[in-house]
């Protein structure tokens, strides 16, 4: 793009967008702080792997923050914003490249080294790593590409390269998880919901990134003279950072999960029959049986036929187990009131 081009550029659409990116990522680094802090607090005895990789993470987020609000007083408290797109970029917003790039390729390569672990599989392996490095190069290019021109049509082709490979590699990573999930799948009730649980997670903390990427490669082709694709990119690059602390912070809850559902569609039922006797004096005596339940709340299950247990039936309805004397059927017998039920 020529000189007399850049002049037309409208600052509302280039460095308003920007300003736009830069308070939505100093709000997600604030989460992203509150996240680190949770999880030093809580999970002191991890690997020191996973520790480096979260202080490294915040570390590259706090110096992205920090260069984008100096880009933004160059542009903004200098009043260097009607160059904009005449001049080559600053260094500070160069660099910002550069530190996004090293968190994205850092939380890729976490997510396929835990896809690693469940597969096995080298062809798997050889495809996310050169999924990654892929956007590695890419980021490394646009790099060098912002720093020896000043025509942002000159380097929009390497950010639109750069911002397809970033999304394909979320949608890579993001499927195949779901689908070893899926795989690993035992039949038990209980552990079927843990997986369909961590299943949802994935989708989950994988989507806002990868609509980002992909709304950062859409606007980059349709509006590539206006700043769309820097507020996306940059938001995003911050999304990555919140979810890896999201799924790093939540393994606590789904263990206490996976201990809660456990593996049996069954628990063991303990069960006490305290007999009261007629009063004495009356011509026969009979025994009355209070049914008392108690049962370990593992995993709640529902039957619709009746399960023996020692010449009994027992009967569950979610977390609640009735236990039927053979002569009795199912909708006769009434539980007396305050006996039965779980013990949490």
């Amino acid at each position: 793009m020529t000189n007399s081009g850049a002049v037309t550029l409208d600052l509302d659409t280039t460095i308003g967008l920007i300003f736009i990116g830069f308070l939505f990522t100093g709000f997600l680094f604030g989460v992203t702080t509150a996240q680190s802090g949770w999880y030093f607090r809580h999970y002191p005895t991890d690997r020191p792997i996973l520790r480096i990789l979260v202080a490294t993470i915040w570390i590259l987020d706090a110096v992205h923050l920090g260069l984008y609000l100096a880009t933004m007083t160059i542009y903004l408290v200098k009043k260097e914003a009607a160059s904009f797109g005449r001049e080559p970029l600053p260094w500070t917003s160069n660099v910002q490249l550069l530190c996004n790039a090293c968190a994205i390729g850092l939380i890729h390569s976490f997510y396929a080294s835990r896809i690693w672990t469940l597969s096995r599989e080298k062809l798997l392996l050889v495809v996310m790593a050169a999924f990654i490095m892929s956007t590695w190069v890419f980021a490394i290019v646009l790099f060098f590409k912002t720093i020896m021109t000043d025509a942002v049509a000159e380097y929009v082709p390497f950010d639109i390269a750069m911002s397809a490979m970033t999304a394909s590699t979320d949608v890579l990573l993001c499927g195949a998880l779901v689908i070893l999930l899926s795989r690993s799948r035992t039949g038990t009730v209980g552990a079927n919901r843990l997986i369909n649980k961590l299943m949802l997670f994935t989708v989950n903390t994988g989507l806002l990134t990868s609509v980002y990427a992909i709304l950062a490669v859409v606007m980059v082709l349709v509006s590539p003279m206006t700043s769309f694709f820097v507020m996306f990119y940059y938001i995003g690059a911050r999304l990555y950072s919140v979810s890896l602390l999201a799924t790093l912070n939540s393994r606590a809850s789904l263990r206490m999960e996976a201990e809660r559902m456990g593996e049996r569609s069954l628990p063991d039922i303990q069960i006490t029959t305290p007999e009261s006797s007629t009063p004495s004096g009356s011509g026969s005596s009979s025994r009355q049986h209070e049914f008392v339940v108690s049962m370990e709340c593992h995993t709640p299950s529902t039957f619709d036929d009746g399960i023996s247990v020692d010449g009994s039936r027992v009967y569950c309805d979610g977390h609640r187990c009735y236990m039927l004397p053979p002569d009795v059927e199912l909708g006769t017998y009434h539980m007396p009131p305050g006996n039965g039920g779980c013990r949490t």
